[in-house]
């Protein structure tokens, strides 16, 4: 594919990188309007739309993208660093390597934390390990550290949880986990303190094949060496090997049924082999091993009660990621984000999130960079950037890997400029597919702008980029060239793919022909109105006023009418100067054109359009 931007070139041929006609909204950050830009707005499959934003006056870079879960072509799953639980891989060779015909890598972006060698008391034994939850097409990575290290406080208090369920409704909320086991259906249920880790003393522990088939189990020391874990010699441990009962498969939220192969005693350093589950327990542990035996049924159960309670209270988990630190719940930004430093400070950061109903995902990068095209990112802070994704209609958020981790990846590549020269490999991302059947026939195309008219300099040339789809909503393909462009009458001229604007004011048409295929796009050369329809004055459905009517340049305008949702501020010439957006709201404020002339000030509501004038000195 090509993934160009469109291009546009003015009168003295100088050619830039640029969205034509920026679609301009607002969004209250601490109380402060904020401009945002949506540079690109694309569907990049089946429910699924990809932002690039830009809020020049931070100045912030931020890519989003939003799923929607019910589309039954969009599956998304937690994409595990080469199938193990110990290393790190880079998105774009994960989406390579778990893609395939009719199941696409559309979108990704890095999830939990790792422990690295420094961090004590679990960073030597535990290097590049996910730290909280990670759970993969039902079958659990890492568990929430529930035994004897409890890494950011822990979901219930502090980190929260991402949870996804084979209904693929999304889960983002404080938890309470819980991984036990029973034996033969009995009452008793043991606690299993970890997972493809190692085992404390007096602990049960698991291992599966993320762990590795010939990776040596890990006693842990109850005695520490400068602060870190050590190993300890193994024989004082019961090893049970199981396999899944017939017809059984790996899920969170309910218990999987498993049958005993073998038991080892006197063990604790062997290995699972070519089996599905391994069961190591130490002291207490050990204890409650001690009566299983060949053929025997043991029953597995990781399980998530969101807070407030889910229904149904304990959701099935097909997909699970933990971060380190809940931002957002039902809209309103938690205090905790004030806490620590790290949250507090500007930062590149990684942010998950849902809306209230659990059927939207929510995916955000924040960047702190300068971008060689969109230039200098400055960072956020978690609780501005839980306002911003509000904006969107996330209610529930938490914050992943930050810093040099934050990564997306869009189509074929990382999209966001990282604080690394080159984007780093990661412990696992969640990732999006589209699952939808392979077809290459076309059936429609868009050009690739988020607004609906294009405005242009008088006398630029023009190359915009089209977007092929086919009937699932499967981007097929991001063509700059290859297609047939024509225009309306007096918009200008077309030659291949590029047209040349008109050398005056004027309003038209172009439309783009690819394999039958059409698009028409109404452009605005020059400023020029009559395409997006004639500005009143006082319109007798609504009105507006402005205060003061009269300002120097750049001061603040108190805007009144009835449920104003956009603002346009034109010259006297017709030229569209900006574009605000708001919640439905009957009052606002505005900065004035930082240019001295007479200004049309047009509020649009659901009783139409109404105007006033702005004279500014």
């Amino acid at each position: 594919m090509k993934f160009n931007k469109c291009l546009i070139s003015g009168l003295a041929g100088a050619i830039f990188m640029i969205a034509p006609g920026l679609r301009a909204e607002n969004v209250t950050i601490d109380g402060k309007s904020y401009q945002i830009d949506r540079l690109i707005e694309r569907q990049i499959g089946p429910g699924t739309t990809y932002l690039r934003l830009r809020l020049p006056e931070i100045p912030l870079n931020v890519n989003m993208v939003i799923a929607d879960m019910t589309n039954e072509h969009v599956r998304v799953e937690n994409s595990v660093a080469n199938e193990s639980a110990k290393g790190t891989e880079k998105i774009v060779s994960a989406a390579s390597r778990l893609s395939s015909l009719g199941h696409k890598a559309i979108a990704g972006q890095n999830a939990n934390f790792w422990a690295v060698s420094s961090q004590a008391p679990d960073g030597k034994l535990f290097s590049s390990q996910t730290r909280n939850a990670s759970i993969r097409n039902g079958k659990i990575v890492t568990e929430c550290n529930m035994g004897a290290e409890m890494a950011f406080g822990g979901p219930l208090t502090v980190t929260g949880l991402m949870g996804i369920s084979p209904e693929k409704e999304v889960y983002v909320d404080y938890c309470q986990p819980s991984m036990v086991m029973r034996i033969n259906n009995g009452i008793a249920l043991y606690t299993v303190s970890q997972c493809n880790k190692g085992v404390h003393p007096d602990e049960i522990g698991i291992y599966n094949s993320f762990y590795g088939a010939d990776r040596a189990f890990r006693p842990i020391s109850s005695t520490l060496a400068n602060g870190f874990y050590q190993l300890a010699p193994g024989g004082d441990a019961t090893e049970v090997i199981l396999d899944l009962a017939e017809g059984e498969t790996w899920m969170g939220g309910r218990f999987i049924n498993f049958i005993v192969k073998e038991v080892r005693t006197d063990a604790g350093t062997g290995t699972l082999g070519d089996h599905d589950l391994a069961i190591v327990g130490r002291g207490n542990g050990k204890v409650k091993l001690a009566n299983v035996k060949v053929g025997d049924k043991v029953s597995l159960k990781y399980a998530f009660q969101f807070s407030p309670s889910a229904s149904p209270a304990y959701p099935m988990v097909e997909t699970a990621i933990g971060g380190n630190l809940l931002m957002m719940r039902e809209g309103e930004v938690l205090s905790r984000c004030s806490v620590a430093d790290y949250d507090s400070m500007t930062y590149p950061r990684s942010l998950y999130g849902t809306s209230d109903d659990h059927k939207t995902l929510y995916m955000m990068v924040i960047d702190k960079s300068t971008d060689p095209v969109y230039g200098k990112s400055a960072g956020l802070s978690t609780a501005k950037a839980a306002q911003l994704a509000r904006h969107f209609g996330c209610t529930y958020m938490m914050q992943c890997d930050g810093g040099g981790s934050a990564e997306m990846f869009v189509t074929d590549k990382i999209v966001n400029k990282t604080t690394e020269s080159t984007p780093r490999a990661v412990a696992n991302c969640l990732m999006v597919f589209d699952n939808s059947p392979a077809d290459t026939e076309v059936a429609r195309v868009a050009f690739d702008t988020p607004e609906e008219i294009i405005s242009l300099p008088v006398g630029a040339t023009f190359t915009p980029e089209l977007l092929v789809y086919n009937e699932y909503g499967s981007l097929l393909d991001i063509l700059s060239s290859g297609y047939t462009l024509t225009c309306s009458e007096g918009l200008g001229t077309v030659s291949g793919c590029t047209l040349s604007a008109a050398s005056s004011p004027v309003c038209g048409t172009i439309t783009a022909t690819y394999e039958g295929k059409s698009v028409t796009c109404q452009v605005s050369v020059g400023g020029a109105t009559s395409a997006i329809g004639s500005i009143g004055i006082d319109s007798s459905a609504a009105t507006l006023k402005a205060t003061p009517s009269q300002v120097s340049a750049g001061a603040s305008v108190k805007l009144e009418g009835a449920s104003i949702s956009m603002v346009e501020i034109h010259n006297v010439a017709g030229q569209l100067m900006s574009r605000l957006t708001f919640d439905e709201t009957d009052s606002c404020t505005i900065a004035a054109p930082m240019t001295p002339g007479l200004y049309i000030i047009t509020a649009t509501s659901g009783a139409g359009r109404s105007s006033t004038r702005l004279l500014v000195v």
